[in-house]
């Protein structure tokens, strides 16, 4: 008798996801089927439920993901890291499955723009494997992923938005070329912005300020490193800009990083870099996302703008390296605000939309 695994379905946008029995696939050669333990609703996995972005259904969402291994396919012995892999190891593993040949993986390294790109919780489940996502008991992972043992050290609540949110602020501050000493701003105290503001501390960062509506998530942050907190729910933008200037002797900071996906907020933190600043794009991650900039500042103060969506397999492995190795100086472990069982997904989107929530845990 072929067993079965239950998914929670999207069948259409701003429905209610439905529950969908799916056979286990024979796991195949380079492959790994996984039981999920715990996968953390992300802010595009709201995006998609809501139709503020393109995806293909029926689908199951979810991409910040840990499991323990059921199976392994012939060839699979050790993880990304050259560690042994055996059944019932935790893992973690990379929202995409990147061919490692085409012209972007291979000449250009920019392997979460593959062109033959497969992304768990963001491609169909119609055909087989099916568990393709995260709201689901089994995820089947392919060959072209990255996949890490997780250190026993570190709970799942911990590592599973090191998966995205992690994964993507560490690519973040890489592509600002952020440096110690430098003053930087996070404009956002959401998932991304904790992740940023703890990065900034692990480099060595002078001034970490942090901008934000709310006074609770602007309270916590600082328990990440922040060292400045503004609450700009009445600002103006020049205000708002005067204040970043006066904590960095008049000049601006170095870097700025925009996680909160508002786009009236970049054309603000451009104003808040010094001459020579760097400005790097994180939350806007949905269609029409527009802003309007004079490009005569852009060029005679000499900034630098850089997108970042996704990152690459050592991204995430220095996350869980750095959940490691900080656990201890930072509240990783309460990122996660809320927890539901996988029958109570639908509950869960409407308490991450809401914006209650820092990140939901969806328990197995």
């Amino acid at each position: 008798m072929t067993k079965m695994g239950r998914a929670a379905v999207m069948t259409a946008q701003k429905k209610d996801l439905e529950f969908i029995e799916y056979p286990l696939p024979e796991v195949e050669k380079g492959c790994i089927l996984v039981k999920i333990t715990c996968c953390t609703i992300c802010g595009s996995d709201v995006h998609s439920w809501l139709g503020h972005r393109p995806a293909p259904v029926p689908i199951i969402l979810g991409h910040e993901i840990v499991g323990k291994i059921v199976e392994l396919g012939r060839g699979v012995t050790h993880d990304s890291a050259d560690r042994s892999l055996r059944v019932g190891d935790r893992v973690t593993w990379t929202i995409m499955d990147n061919c490692g040949k085409c012209y972007y993986c291979r000449d250009k390294g920019l392997p979460m723009k593959c062109q033959n790109l497969k992304k768990y919780g963001h491609d169909s489940c119609e055909t087989p494997p099916h568990f393709k996502g995260g709201f689901a008991e089994y995820c089947y992972i392919t060959p072209g992923t990255c996949v890490f043992k997780v250190p026993d050290s570190l709970t799942d609540e911990e590592v599973a938005p090191a998966n995205c949110a992690l994964g993507t602020v560490i690519a973040a501050w890489e592509a600002a070329e952020v440096k110690p000493f430098e003053n930087v701003l996070i404009q956002g105290a959401g998932a991304l912005g904790f992740y940023a503001s703890a990065l900034a501390s692990h480099y060595g960062c002078r001034k970490i300020i942090v901008t934000d509506i709310l006074d609770h998530r602007l309270d916590f942050i600082k328990r990440f490193g922040a060292t400045d907190t503004i609450n700009v729910r009445n600002m103006k933008d020049d205000e708002i800009v005067d204040a970043i200037k006066s904590l960095t002797d008049d000049h601006g900071v170095d870097c700025a990083m925009e996680v909160a996906g508002v786009p009236g907020l970049i054309p603000l933190g451009l104003k808040c870099l010094r001459i020579g600043g760097r400005f790097v794009e994180v939350g806007c991650a949905f269609p029409g996302a527009d802003f309007t900039y004079d490009a005569c500042d852009i060029i005679f103060r000499r900034l630098t703008i850089r997108g970042i969506h996704n990152y690459d397999a050592r991204h995430l492995k220095a996350g869980l390296d750095l959940l490691e190795m900080r656990q201890k100086d930072f509240p990783f472990r309460e990122i996660v605000t809320h927890r539901i069982s996988l029958d109570d997904i639908n509950k869960g989107l409407r308490i991450a939309e809401s914006g209650e929530a820092v990140r939901v845990a969806v328990i197995m």
